[in-house]
């Protein structure tokens, strides 16, 4: 008689297929699926099950507070629907448990400052109903969104070129929420430079309202640049090349290696 099959489980597969971490540089075997977006992003936590990527156990924990900071941020709109508001309330809670220092940030502003962001909201283009709150996004928060910008970049680099970026190469990344956009749009350049389009597919199930991407990439030049809209609330954008020596003074000196994604960096405390 012959050995009966056994059946790789989806993580397994992706494990033996890809034994090495996409978002540490492969310093780590991989021994997880990460999804990216995550399915906290989703209504009811529900996606297609594209877009996943191999991760170790580091990567995969000491991203999550990344991950469920945009799934959070991502919804604060005044016009959200209920399920949108249902969704917000429990990934709230969790973050009460979870990251008491980011709830505590968003709810730091005094009734002063609270109307002087309202002024600067209104002068932004954002119009804000009558009694709605009015939350603050710090440093603290704005570290957990810059991780979450580079690990995104580090995810769709895995999705089109098939292998983990290691630490030869570099990223830069950054994000920005609606209001940022809400008097002038998304600049049109932005859009001009990254003719690609994608977004989750499964079947007939497209989801283009929670998550799509425009991007381009050179595989003989091994550079790859995105910009992708979370929800109606965020965008994040991002470059990477595979060697560093491609980069040259006039791109910044902010770029990492991914092994840096969960370092002290002063620079993902800023809003770039």
């Amino acid at each position: 008689m012959g050995q009966a099959k056994v059946k790789l489980s989806a993580t397994a597969k992706l494990i033996a297929e890809f034994p090495k971490c996409a978002l540490c540089g492969g310093e780590r075997a991989s021994s997880t699926r990460e999804h990216m977006p995550p399915k906290a992003l989703f209504d009811r936590s529900h996606r297609p099950d594209k877009l996943v990527v191999p991760a170790c156990g580091v990567c995969n924990k000491a991203s999550s507070k990344a991950d469920l900071t945009v799934a959070i941020i991502s919804r604060w709109r005044f016009d959200s629907d209920e399920q949108e508001r249902a969704d917000h309330a429990k990934l709230a809670q969790l973050a009460k448990g979870h990251a008491p220092e980011l709830v505590n940030e968003w709810n730091a502003l005094g009734s002063v400052q609270r109307k002087k962001a309202r002024r600067h909201l209104e002068a932004q283009g954002v119009s804000i109903p009558q009694g709605a709150s009015v939350l603050t996004i710090g440093k603290l928060t704005i570290q957990q969104l810059n991780i979450f910008a580079h690990k995104a970049a580090l995810a769709l680099y895995f999705e089109h070129f098939r292998r983990p970026l290691t630490n030869e190469g570099r990223i830069s990344a950054s994000w920005r929420t609606k209001e940022d956009f809400a008097k002038e749009g998304l600049p049109q350049r932005l859009l001009e430079i990254f003719p690609r389009y994608q977004t989750l597919l499964q079947g007939l199930w497209s989801t283009p309202e929670t998550f799509e991407c425009r991007y381009d990439l050179n595989s003989q030049e091994g550079l790859f640049g995105f910009i992708a809209r979370l929800r109606q609330g965020m965008l994040v954008f991002g470059f990477v090349v595979q060697v560093a020596s491609k980069l040259t003074p006039e791109l910044g000196d902010d770029w990492i290696r991914p092994n840096q994604l969960f370092d002290e960096l002063p620079h993902f405390y800023k809003k770039n």
